[in-house]
């Protein structure tokens, strides 16, 4: 079976090309998933490269990038209103009418913008893992076309987010995207993953244990803001003993195949957007019950979850190949959007699906070099080094 390292080292043979002419200078937003983190959190370890700063690497490279860093275990619709404000700068607002029918405060944490000036003529490139991509998707049907309901329930009030009419994205790559959700939850609870990812991530970056890792929940919405003097244990107990778990406002919801049916009922594909996405897969079919297993090169904290998604039958066999976290039939764009196979010309208002990765969930992003205890990936610069060429480029 063909590692995905060996097209990564194919692909890496534009490290040493010429850097085409640049069509535009749109910078580029790192939009992160599920359990992800800020850049200042977790003594200084990447979620984008993990022991590489994948920001400051592109930022070296000539292209200019940011990172946002969202609520680790909530919806998409609470994350994709925190990424707005991020970006553009300003409080946060969830909405009056989205806030009142999850039983949450409307407003959150104001931030100084990332870009500013964030505009139809100052665009942005979001690069989105996990589920950054259906967060990323929801962003831009947000900013296109707003929420009719936080309309009416504001009216003049209502956050310039949920007016619409700002193409203001000019394209979204979605690496390993949860499109269509994931079955992982139905193996696991989400909350209980982000507590074994969180002792993953513990260990591999030397802490006394996951309860003394730096780590955001950004829950404040719900009254889960950590208080002055509380101990990184007993925040993170407090979280985890919360009856959020239960509403249909965080991400357990969000990244179920029926809470993203839902959501891509109304979040469609922009025809201004142009969408690329790589699917990733870390398990081969077994000859005998046609299961899938985890390959050699899948991280060994994600083992268990690809074999248990890989006999998990209940939606078809279509959804047995997986990254150890997301289903690879979830990958390459939301089910029903304009998909095609990227031949070298991007089209706008489609998926254009650039290649298939064999690669585990955290490959993709570089945040399990230390699990491996391989350090940085050597391929991870080439890859992200090609995508920033070809959104430079368009």
């Amino acid at each position: 079976m063909q590692r995905w390292w060996i097209a990564m080292a194919m692909a890496g043979l534009a490290w040493f090309a010429p850097a085409a002419l640049a069509a535009n200078e749109d910078p580029i937003v790192l939009v992160h998933g599920f359990g992800g983190w800020g850049r200042d959190e977790v003594f200084g370890y990447k979620h984008w490269g993990g022991t590489l700063d994948l920001q400051e690497f592109l930022k070296g490279q000539g292209h200019p990038t940011v990172t946002v860093a969202m609520g680790p275990t909530s919806s998409n619709w609470d994350r994709a209103v925190e990424a707005y404000a991020q970006i553009k700068g300003g409080c946060v607002d969830y909405g009056a009418a989205h806030a009142a029918r999850h039983g949450h405060a409307r407003h959150g944490r104001c931030y100084t913008a990332l870009y500013p000036g964030w505009s139809a003529a100052k665009r942005v490139h979001l690069v989105s893992h996990s589920q950054g991509g259906p967060t990323s998707n929801m962003l831009i049907e947000l900013l296109r076309n707003g929420s009719a309901a936080e309309r009416a329930a504001t009216g003049a009030a209502t956050s310039p987010l949920f007016m619409g009419g700002k193409d203001w994205v000019h394209s979204h790559t979605s690496m390993a995207g949860a499109h269509n959700g994931t079955t992982f939850g139905r193996l696991s609870s989400f909350n209980e993953f982000a507590k074994q990812l969180l002792k993953v991530v513990a260990s591999a970056v030397g802490a006394s244990g996951a309860d003394a890792l730096p780590f955001d929940f950004k829950l404040d919405q719900w009254g889960l803001k950590r208080q002055p003097g509380e101990s990184q244990g007993r925040y993170a107990n407090r979280v985890w003993a919360s009856s959020i778990w239960s509403t249909q406002d965080v991400a357990l919801y969000s990244l179920s195949p029926e809470g993203a049916a839902a959501e891509n009922q109304w979040v469609k594909t922009s025809p201004e957007v142009i969408y690329f996405s790589y699917s990733v897969g870390t398990t081969f079919r077994e000859p005998l019950f046609g299961n899938h297993l985890p390959d050699f090169s899948t991280n060994v904290a994600l083992s268990p979850f690809a074999t248990g998604m890989g006999v998990y039958r209940a939606l078809g066999a279509g959804w047995l190949q997986n990254d150890g976290v997301v289903n690879t039939i979830s990958m390459k764009a939301p089910f029903g959007a304009p998909t095609r196979e990227y031949d070298g010309t991007a089209r706008k208002g489609w998926w254009n699906h650039v290649e298939h990765l064999q690669a585990d969930h955290w490959d993709v992003v570089g945040s399990g070099d230390l699990v491996r205890n391989l350090g940085p990936n050597p391929y991870l610069r080439d890859l992200y080094l090609s995508i920033a060429r070809r959104l430079k480029a368009l």
